[in-house]
């Protein structure tokens, strides 16, 4: 899976970019045709201001996206792993029941 992250209003250290890698990875054992991931992390200059992420997952003819907010931008990102893992168990049970239960017709 390819991926692309987008830090706006600030310099992603080296650790976040490796958590974001690291936790899209996990998503890869729920559904392995993930093509790729788009992640955009926000940053507000004020420093009580929640930090946001938004991750757009590619996968066969669909875009599964999520958002979330947090204190942390880890956090952010745990909090659309999370929303995003149930959208590709959904998208795929709809993969499996559109191609039938393979019993052959009479």
């Amino acid at each position: 899976m390819q991926t692309r992250i987008t830090a706006r209003h600030f310099d992603a250290s080296l650790g976040l970019r490796t958590h974001v890698e690291e936790s899209l990875a996990k998503l890869e054992r729920f559904y392995d045709r993930i093509y790729d991931a788009h992640v955009i992390l926000e940053d507000n200059p004020s420093p009580e201001a929640e930090k946001r992420a938004e991750i757009a997952l590619n996968v066969y003819r669909r875009t599964l996206t999520a958002s979330d907010t947090a204190p942390s931008h880890r956090a952010a990102v745990d909090g659309c792993v999370r929303q995003l893992k149930r959208q590709i168990v959904r998208y795929k049970d709809k993969l499996r029941d559109k191609k039938g239960t393979g019993v052959p017709r009479p």
